[in-house]
């Protein structure tokens, strides 16, 4: 049975960690929620049903095992993301899928800022998070 992943920042096509869903076939996808910048360098989603729509792609798994090497990547046994399904808007039907999120809370404590356009690759990196 594939599982079906929602991806917002770095594992979406064409950003550095790619590589780890390689020959998937990402589907343009979106989910309400906050997108932030935080200051290592990649982005967080808070999803919340009143939220702003954030752009994203979605990718069905062949294995429970590409989950958990991406629960690794994502730092899920260090307390970075959870793991956990989201209603996600695909082709416009709502699906309860996989994403790596983090509470809001969490977000501002290190220093997370805003990505107001909800879509990560429309971020300027050379622009200051300050």
């Amino acid at each position: 049975m594939k599982r079906l992943l929602f991806v917002y920042g770095t594992l979406m096509q064409g950003q550095p960690l790619e590589g780890y869903l390689a020959a998937l076939s990402p589907r343009p996808a979106r989910t309400k929620g906050h997108l932030f910048r935080l200051p290592a360098g990649y982005p967080a989603l808070a999803p919340h049903e009143s939220g702003d729509w954030v752009q994203g792609e979605l990718v069905s798994l062949p294995s429970l095992a590409r989950l958990t090497v991406l629960d690794m990547v994502e730092g899920v046994d260090k307390g970075l993301f959870s793991r956990r399904k989201i209603p996600v808007d695909f082709q416009g039907q709502s699906h309860h899928v996989w994403a790596y999120v983090m509470t809001r809370s969490k977000i501002e404590a290190i220093g997370g800022r805003p990505i107001p356009s909800g879509d990560w690759r429309k971020v300027s990196f050379s622009s200051p998070l300050h």
